[in-house]
């Protein structure tokens, strides 16, 4: 019998990536450019302005916290345009990659795996909405509740900044309609999964006649103190649907528990592409060093990893062949001559079998419409690009007009400033932070950080660093002279630093007495250039170049950027030390 060969498909020119250390952090390889995801985009010829990595060193899929690297972090990575039909894919191709850490950090459990099938299937599912219905979006048109419902702030596990939730079974009901305009999708419902026994079950029903029942309860273990999602997919509908509900009723509920609707929306009927990464088995080194707490035999261990990719495998089932796995446990699991000397982080040869792995698993992906170009290249948000190389063991800040005369901030306590800076180069690392007092009569006290914009919003989003949260606020000292982060023990740190923007932050713990720092001045190309009635800006003093916010909490910084941040002029000069020969 004659082999046909594959069908040609075209090749998706957007990519997303998300997920943990492989994808994101310098371990392993010497420079984040031989990491799998850097290795991928070149093989790809895929253009800086044309990929956004979201991947967290530690990420697992099953934890909260906008930071971290899991579901919520994704959920900001992945919003939707309110549109009406047509319901078209929209954000490019995706690529997944968690696993090893919701095993190894977490917990071994049947629980956890069931868990992280949950993650995965609400990541998959909203990746290839069309269209998202936030819990608050429209209510009483698009989404109805009973009056056992309540909005309840929950930021953190969230898509948006809140759920509804219902605490009782009394008049505990919602109503999602659909459009008007409803052309068959599948319609995916999202709720926050408890940790622990501290959630509920909802029937289905309405006049689309869907029924069945969806559980929230005892999604993680108590110990995780995390919240997980649950998705309900609903397929099998047809435009006939239209206009027709679908009501869910809280029926049962945990002894102090609360079922919480997060949201809800649209699949589109030709969807972007998904690729997931399933888990590779570790060596002996690799468990016992990285995860003490997982217990059990190397052979007890290699089988969770195994269980772990059946379950993803299901969930992957669910869908049609634009969702494919890349195998990369066949790839580098267990060879220790792909892995680092930890025994867990690929090297640059298992970096490369991992973009392998995952080619396999874009030659599998097919359209489900005649037009490859509505599956492989939808909409996507491309971006120019720019460059600005820096030298190894120079200090910089972000970019500034420096008037005639220096200009100082005197410390209040609670101010947290934020100033843009934007990195170009793939094989920076930052190692060391500084500002530059001018005076200080008693000592003040700071704490800073390095935030991420990945969306290029022009707003600091996530923490992806502090150096003072190991060894708590890092005094100003009197007099003169600069404040630097140590170059070693408690306060030390290196981060790896890909193309992008990031923000510098500073938070004011003490004020001390009379402590004046150096600031920027003038311009620096991403705040904005007017002011708030939209007048431009008439002198240098009055230029913004940070974003400020006062009467803060002074006990951490902020592990998300608050919003409400004011474009402000003279903000502090924050520099930052490059280190292009870090070693791993």
């Amino acid at each position: 019998m004659p082999i046909t060969p594959s069908p040609s498909y075209q090749i998706p020119d957007f990519w997303n990536v998300f997920g943990h250390s492989y994808m994101q952090y310098a371990f392993g390889t010497f420079y984040q450019t031989g990491r799998a995801d850097a290795l991928f985009f070149a093989s790809m010829d895929t253009e800086g302005g044309n990929r956004r990595n979201y991947a967290v060193n530690g990420a697992r899929a099953t934890i909260e916290g906008y930071s971290t690297g899991g579901h919520a972090r994704f959920y900001k990575g992945s919003k939707r345009p309110q549109r009406g039909g047509p319901y078209v894919a929209n954000g490019g191709a995706a690529v997944f990659c968690y696993g090893i850490n919701d095993l190894g950090m977490v917990g071994n459990t049947t629980q956890i795996k069931t868990a992280f099938s949950h993650a995965m299937r609400t990541m998959i599912s909203r990746w290839r909405m069309s269209v998202i219905y936030e819990n608050g979006f429209q209510v009483g048109t698009r989404t109805s509740y009973g009056a056992g419902f309540g909005n309840v702030a929950a930021v953190g596990y969230t898509s948006g900044d809140a759920a509804h939730w219902a605490t009782s079974t009394t008049n505990a009901n919602f109503t999602l309609t659909l459009p008007s305009d409803y052309n068959g999708e599948v319609v995916a419902v999202t709720f926050v999964g408890a940790g622990g026994v501290s959630g509920g079950t909802v029937t289905w029903s309405g006049t689309t006649g869907v029924s069945g029942t969806t559980s929230t309860s005892d999604i993680l273990p108590s110990s995780a103190v995390s919240h997980c999602p649950v998705t309900k997919r609903f397929t099998g509908l047809t435009s006939a649907n239209a206009g027709q509900t679908i009501i869910g009723t809280v029926t049962a509920l945990d002894g102090g528990g609360a079922v919480m609707l997060d949201y809800w929306g649209l699949e589109a009927k030709d969807p972007s592409p998904v690729i997931v990464c399933n888990t590779a088995r570790l060596t002996a080194t690799g468990y016992t060093s990285n995860y003490a707490g997982w217990s059990g035999t190397e052979a007890s261990r290699d089988q969770d990893c195994l269980d772990l990719n059946s379950n993803l495998a299901s969930v992957v089932a669910e869908y049609d062949a634009m969702v494919q796995v890349a195998d990369i446990d066949s790839t580098i699991g267990k060879q220790a001559s792909m892995l680092f000397s930890d025994g867990l982080h690929p090297n640059e040869f298992g970096a490369a079998a991992i973009v392998d792995a995952i080619h396999d698993a874009r030659k599998r992906l097919r359209p489900t419409s005649t037009s490859q170009t509505r599956n492989f290249n939808v909409p996507s948000p491309r971006t120019a690009n720019t460059r600005k190389p820096r030298q190894s063991g120079v200090w910089y800040t972000a970019d500034n007009t420096p008037g005639p005369a220096v200009v100082t901030y005197t410390l209040v306590a609670g101010d947290l400033w934020a100033i843009p800076v934007i990195v170009t180069e793939a094989i920076e690392f930052w190692n060391r932070l500084s500002i530059q007092k001018t005076a200080a009569t008693a000592a003040g006290s700071i704490r800073w950080g390095i935030y991420d914009d990945v969306g290029w919003d022009g707003y600091p989003q996530e923490i992806i660093s502090e150096p003072t949260a190991a060894s708590g606020a890092l005094t100003t000292g009197t007099g003169a002279g600069s404040v630097q982060s140590p170059t070693s023990g408690n306060g030390s740190f290196q981060t790896v630093m890909d193309p992008g923007l990031y923000w510098l932050g500073l938070l004011v713990v003490t004020a001390g007495t009379t402590v004046t720092v150096v600031t920027n001045q003038g311009h620096n190309g991403v705040m904005p250039t007017s002011g708030a009635s939209g007048a431009p800006f008439q002198t240098l003093g009055a230029v913004a170049n940070g974003y400020k916010l006062t009467g803060q909490g002074t006990s951490a910084m902020p592990t998300t950027f608050p919003s409400g941040g004011v474009a402000t002029a003279a903000a502090p000069t924050i520099s930052f030390q490059v280190n292009i020969n870090a070693t791993n």
